[in-house]
């Protein structure tokens, strides 16, 4: 019988932490499969998979997460220190809000969102400066970190994700290409951090990669809160 668990390094990739954790994994056999931002260890024995737990979170500390699902250990961390989260979304359309309403006990930490599509609904809900939105444009870093304090506003939660970009597959440019999406997380009382980044595929897995990766981002900004 095959036993699992699934983890993940707090801005490490899937990818380089299995490399990192092969010095664990030699002498005990257990083998590493990247899925997704997730890594997956599997063993015939559970209590080899514990001690691999224990020695892996021991060094890493709390950048070892244990999960299968990243808005799940967000949803964890938000309960644990009493933090609620708001969400202003735009190439997203309302998945970042899913991936955390689709999880039975959301509500105790998540009060809502804004899908913010238009413009003016960017300035007449959220308080975006319409000379930032004609200077620099919807998808750039100064909008998003406005989406931020908007939605903290307006919400009075403790954390605030926003997103807007270019799903595709068209509305791309030289400038801005197709996949460009720009990610945002605020802690009441401090500064948005934004991140640019730019994902490949249609315009489904453009939003999903967009949503996880702003996830990922929030259990960040929670653990260095």
């Amino acid at each position: 019988m095959k036993h699992t668990i699934s983890f993940l390094l707090i801005g490490i990739d899937s990818v380089s932490a299995i490399t990192l954790l092969q010095s664990f994994t030699q002498k005990s056999g257990i083998s590493l499969e990247s899925q997704g931002f997730f890594v997956k260890a599997t063993h015939s024995h559970k209590a080899t998979l514990e001690a691999f737990v224990r020695e892996v979170n021991a060094f890493f500390g709390a950048k070892f997460v244990l999960s299968k699902s990243l808005a799940q250990t967000a949803i964890t961390l938000l309960k644990s220190t009493h933090q609620k989260l708001s969400t202003a979304e735009s190439c997203t359309g309302g998945l970042l809000g899913y991936e955390f309403t689709q999880i039975s006990g959301a509500s105790e930490v998540f009060l809502g969102g804004v899908i913010s599509y238009d413009n003016s609904i960017k300035e007449s809900w959220l308080g975006v400066d319409s000379q930032d939105l004609q200077s620099f444009g919807a998808v750039s870093e100064v909008v998003v970190s406005q989406m931020c304090k908007g939605i903290l506003h307006l919400s009075g939660a403790d954390f605030a994700l926003a997103t807007s970009g270019i799903a595709g597959p068209s509305g791309g440019s030289a400038q801005k290409p197709v996949g460009l999406v720009y990610i945002g997380v605020q802690h009441r009382g401090e500064v948005a951090k934004v991140e640019r980044h730019i994902f490949s595929g249609n315009r489904k897995s453009v939003q999903k990669q967009a949503a996880q990766t702003a996830i990922l981002m929030l259990i960040r900004e929670i653990l260095e809160s």
